[in-house]
C-alpha cells in the first residue's frame, strides 16, 4: 500500500503516542489504547466548506482500516475516532519507512558508548571532558526509560546523522589548543561554513547544563570557539613587554585593548600598583574610578585559555599584588568570579559584591527568577563543601543567602 501524505501523518501521530507511552516502556500492566480524532491532525476535517478534503480524508482513513492498521468509529458517515492496531506495528513501520524507536535507541546507545570510551581514553579532567561524561551518565538513564537523549534531534530517515555532527563538534572542543572562529571550525569539521552555527545552541546548552561554565552564552567562547576576535582591555600603571619593545599603559590617558592573538606575544608584565581589578561589564570598566594604586582589566565578558594565561603571567610576575573581581551581584556574577579563581589559581577577592552593596543600592535591585534561586543555592552548597577554603566564603555565603531571602539581585552598572 502506497500511503498518501495524510495517511502517513495520521499513522506517525499514532505511533508517536505509542512510543511516548508507559506501554512502550513496559511500565503499564493494563492494556492501553492509542487513538486520535481526525480533527486533531487536520482541523479542517470539521469545516463544512472543505467537503472535498473531508471526503478524501474519510476514504483514506477507511482504506487504512481495511488494511488492518487502524480501527475506526463513525457517526453519520464521519470518522470520530481512529485507534492504532498495536499488533500491526511491524507492518506499519515498514510501510512508513520508519525505524522503530527501540531500534533507534539501540543505535544511539551503542554510539554513546563509543563516545564514553573515547572520552575516558583521553584521561582528561578538563571542564569539557567532565561535562560530557556527566551528560553521558544522565542519558543512559533517559534511554532506559524509553526517551531519546537530551539535545538529540532526529532527521527523517537518518536517526543518528545529526547527532553525530553534534558529537563531532563536542569532541573537537576537547582537543582545541587555541582560539578558532566558528566559521573555520565549521568548514574544518563539516565542509559547511554554517553547520556549526546550527548546532551552537545545543552545544552551549549541553556544556552549560552539565559542566562548570558560568553562563550558557559564553560557554563556547571559554572553550576557545569565537564568533569574532576577542580582546582584553587594560587601564592603569602596567608595563607590558613584547620582546625588546615595552608599552607603558600608565602613560596613556585611557585604556588599551589587546586581541588574544597579541596576548600570545607578551614576554613580561610589570605592575606598578598594589591591586588589579578584573571587571565583568564594559560600561563599568570605563566608568570605574581608579586610584594610583589600582589597575583594571576587562576580559570581554568571559575568560578563555589565552586570557587566563595572561592573568597568570601577571600574577606570577608580581607576587605582592592583590587581585579583585568586580561583577554583577547575581548568580552569573558569582559563577564568573568562582570560575576565574578556580581556573587561574589566583586568590581573587570580590569587590563591591556583598550584602552591604545590595542594601545601599536596593532601589536598583531586581527580583530573582526561579533559575536564579536554583543557581544561588547551588553556589552556597559549593562554598559550604569546597575542598580548598576561600577566605571569602563566609562573606559570600552571607550575600547569597541575603539575595534569596530578600529576592534581590543587582547589575554591576548600577553601582557607583
Amino acid at each position: 500500500m502506497v500511503l498518501s501524505k495524510e495517511q502517513k501523518k495520521i499513522l506517525n501521530t499514532l505511533i508517536d503516542k505509542y512510543e511516548r507511552s508507559a506501554s512502550f516502556r513496559g511500565e503499564n500492566k493494563n492494556i492501553q489504547h492509542f487513538y486520535i480524532k481526525p480533527e486533531e491532525v487536520y482541523s479542517k476535517y470539521l469545516d463544512e466548506r472543505e467537503y472535498d478534503f473531508f471526503a478524501r480524508l474519510t476514504q483514506d482513513i477507511r482504506d487504512m482500516s481495511t488494511k488492518g492498521y487502524i480501527t475506526i468509529s463513525e457517526l453519520n458517515m464521519r470518522v470520530t475516532q481512529i485507534t492504532l492496531v498495536v499488533e500491526k506495528l511491524s507492518d506499519i513501520y515498514v510501510v512508513l519507512g520508519r525505524n522503530p524507536k527501540r531500534e533507534r535507541l539501540s543505535i544511539i546507545c551503542d554510539f554513546l558508548e563509543e563516545q564514553r570510551e573515547r572520552l575516558l581514553s583521553l584521561k582528561s579532567d578538563s571542564d569539557i571532558a567532565l561535562a560530557l561524561l556527566s551528560y553521558l551518565s544522565m542519558q543512559n538513564k533517559r534511554m532506559s526509560e524509553g526517551k531519546f537523549p537530551e539535545f538529540y534531534e532526529e532527521k527523517e530517515n537518518d536517526p543518528i546523522g545529526d547527532y553525530k555532527d553534534f558529537w563531532s563538534a563536542l569532541n573537537y572542543l576537547t582537543v582545541i589548543e587555541d582560539d578558532i572562529y566558528i566559521r573555520d571550525i565549521s568548514v574544518r569539521l563539516f565542509g559547511d561554513s554554517k553547520r556549526f552555527e546550527q548546532l551552537k545552541g545545543r552545544i552551549s546548552g549541553c556544556l552549560y547544563k552539565y559542566g562548570d561554565f558560568p553562563e550558557k552564552d559564553t560557554a563556547l567562547e571559554e572553550c576557545g570557539v569565537i564568533q569574532t576576535p576577542s580582546y582584553v582591555m587594560v587601564r592603569g600603571p602596567i608595563e607590558i613587554s613584547f620582546g625588546e619593545q615595552k608599552l607603558d599603559i600608565g602613560k596613556l590617558t585611557g585604556d588599551i585593548a589587546f586581541s588574544t592573538e597579541t596576548l600570545k606575544g607578551i614576554t613580561g608584565i610589570r605592575v606598578n600598583c598594589k591591586r588589579v581589578i578584573t571587571i565583568e561589564n564594559l560600561t563599568s570598566f570605563h566608568s570605574i574610578s581608579l586610584s594610583h594604586d589600582e589597575a583594571a582589566i576587562y576580559l570581554g565578558g568571559y575568560h578563555n585559555r589565552t586570557k587566563r594565561e595572561f592573568l597568570k603571567l601577571l600574577y606570577l610576575s608580581n607576587n605582592s599584588l592583590e587581585f579583585y573581581h568586580f561583577g554583577d551581584i547575581d548568580a552569573g556574577g558569582f559563577y564568573i568570579y568562582e570560575h576565574l579563581r578556580r581556573m587561574t589559581s589566583i586568590p581573587f577577592k570580590t569587590l563591591k559584591m556583598d550584602k552591604e552593596i545590595l542594601i545601599s543600592y536596593r532601589g536598583f535591585t531586581k527580583k530573582l527568577s526561579s533559575n536564579d534561586i536554583s543557581r544561588l543555592k547551588s553556589l552556597i552548597e559549593k562554598y559550604v563543601n569546597e575542598e580548598i577554603i576561600n577566605p571569602e566564603s563566609g562573606r559570600i555565603i552571607e550575600t547569597l543567602e541575603y539575595m534569596i531571602e530578600n529576592d534581590v539581585k543587582l547589575e554591576q552598572e548600577a553601582i557607583q
